[in-house]
């Protein structure tokens, strides 16, 4: 039997309506929302009611997607959360939350009796999923010896989470900074679960626009036989295996003319494990709303629940800790603007 769903927000919840109602797991009944145009329009779209107050909500809906921001962003979305689990619901609300927000409601939902998780998102796609736990296993038999990663600032929180997500914990951690500010990358070394990672963070926000970035997160995982990588939250995700020195024969040249050479020829240079090519709109129409009813999913789960609760209670820290680091953020140049490779050249030309 499908469970009644109300949506708070009606921007980036446009992804979690679209994936709710078209989930025969959830009933989408409706989007709680200040009432404005765009709420109106979605509302409408997709043949629900509007409610401006969570006191209008029906006594039916037990379960609420809130897609609104904390203080970071200058909203109120865990006081809303909160009124949500007041109101009888479970509730998935979106990062990122600042370390008191999470606890505060970590607490309220204990004291309530109810659910609620803090969705970082990315971590439900199909591609980091892969990921997780292929460099899951990496870890348990060979070892991590060294990650890089690279995000922007929007998403370093997520992207961290994913990390997490592979090492299996977040502390012991630390926060090294380096010295270089002559772009918007920020260099840090830190360490996470024992484990050395490298990462880069572009320090850059548009107000008022999560639009205007040229990246979300890249992630390699070195091991002694070679390095995981994820190119991207929705793939490629590849293997490199360890470079492969051609084998001396006993007059020491390498077998360049005929002879074969057995682990040369066995090993692929480079194996690709998540490669579903995919355009923008196939992200934002299919792969988005999935990931955001599978969020919602979780809530069913008490293990991985609790699991991922916790991770990000101690990643809050971790997050809020880097951001002390690097700063705040540089305004991105207005000419920022995603384009093919060949329209890239073309405007150069």
């Amino acid at each position: 039997m499908s469970r009644s769903v109300v949506v708070a927000g009606s921007r980036f919840g446009q992804f979690y309506a679209a994936g709710i109602a078209a989930d025969p797991r959830f009933d989408l009944k409706g989007i709680l929302g200040r009432g404005s145009r765009r709420s109106q329009a979605l509302a409408r779209h997709l043949g629900v009611e509007v409610w401006r107050e969570v006191a209008e909500i029906p006594e039916e809906v037990r379960l609420a997607c809130v897609a609104v921001g904390g203080a970071a962003r200058g909203e109120r979305g865990p006081e809303l959360a909160t009124a949500l689990m007041e109101r009888g619901m479970d509730v998935v609300i979106e990062h990122p939350l600042l370390p008191r927000e999470w606890e505060d409601l970590l607490r309220a939902a204990s004291r309530l009796g109810r659910r609620c998780l803090l969705n970082t998102f990315y971590v439900t796609l199909p591609a980091v999923q892969r990921f997780i736990t292929l460099g899951r296993e990496l870890r348990r038999r060979r070892g991590i010896r060294h990650v890089d990663m690279v995000c922007g600032v929007q998403v370093g929180f997520a992207s961290l989470d994913i990390l997490a997500a592979v090492l299996e914990g977040v502390g012991p951690w630390s926060v090294d900074p380096q010295a270089g500010d002559l772009s918007a990358m920020r260099d840090l070394s830190l360490v996470m679960a024992e484990t050395p990672v490298s990462l880069r963070v572009l320090n850059e926000l548009a107000p008022g626009d999560d639009g205007r970035m040229t990246l979300l997160s890249r992630i390699d995982l070195t091991t002694d036989h070679g390095t995981l990588s994820l190119l991207g939250p929705h793939g490629p995700l590849m293997w490199m295996p360890a470079v492969v020195v051609p084998t001396e024969n006993e007059d020491g040249l390498f077998p360049l003319f005929g002879e074969g050479d057995a682990v040369a020829a066995s090993l692929p240079s480079t194996q690709f494990w998540y490669d579903e090519p995919m355009t923008w709109s196939d992200i934002h129409c299919r792969l988005w709303p999935r990931a955001a009813a599978e969020a919602l999913a979780v809530l069913d789960t008490v293990g991985e629940l609790r699991s991922r609760n916790q991770r990000c209670l101690e990643l809050a820290g971790l997050w809020q800790r880097i951001g002390e680091v690097i700063g705040f953020p540089e305004t991105p140049p207005t000419s920022l603007s995603p384009a093919s490779l060949e329209q890239a050249l073309e405007a150069v030309s």
